[in-house]
Formats: C-alpha cells, structure tokens, sequence
C-alpha cells in the first residue's frame, strides 16, 4: 500500500504533462489558415469525388492477413522465453505452431492475397 501512492503521483503526473503539451501546442503554436491549408488531403492525392465511395476488399484482406500473424508472432514471445523450462513436447508445439503459420501464408500466397501490384 505504501508504493501505491507513488504510483499515483506518477500517473498524475503523466497524465498532467500530456494535457500541457496539448494546450501549450494549442496556445502557442502558428495559426495562419489558409485555403489550401484547410483543405482536405490525404497520402498525397487531392480528393475528387465523394469519400463514401467503394472500396477494394484487397486492402480489408491484407489487413486481416497481417493482424493474423501479428498476432501469432506476438503469441511466440512468451513460448521462446520458456522454452527451456518446457521440455521437449514444447519443441513440437512450438514447430506445430510454426507450420500451422507457414501453411497460412502459403495459401495466402498461392491466392494472391499477398501481391501487391
């Protein structure tokens, strides 16, 4: 209970110098707008037509791809740091799980979902 308390002075703190550092930019920083400044833009290219267009389901599907074995890479970590204390049956889980992973990006390749041109 003790220690406690200084971790709450120092989520104060933080949470203190965060809002400064917004409200310092917001006070202090330039505010000379422009027309061009104001409008729109985004990756480069200047918006032509309505924003709630369609969009290809390329890009949703690379976004799942990647969330997936992000997510199964980040799921390594802790295996990797015990893997000495697991023994040998954590070896072929550990490839199992490798190979369950290998086998998913083939077949993402093999159905193009990783091409990118």
């Amino acid at each position: 209970m003790d220690e406690l308390w200084k971790l709450g002075i120092m989520l104060l703190i933080a949470v203190i110098l965060g809002y400064a550092g917004v409200v310092l930019s917001i006070i202090l920083g330039p505010k000379r707008p422009n027309k061009e400044k104001l409008e729109p833009y985004e990756s480069g290219v200047r918006p032509g037509k309505w924003p709630r267009g369609r969009l290809a389901v390329k890009y949703f599907l690379v976004a799942v791809i990647f969330l997936i074995f992000d997510v199964e890479a980040i799921l390594l970590f802790p295996w990797a740091l015990h893997v000495n204390d697991l023994r040998i049956i954590a070896a072929f889980e550990g490839g199992f799980f490798i190979l369950v992973l290998l086998v998913g990006y083939v077949y993402a390749w093999a159905k193009g979902a990783i091409k990118w041109l």
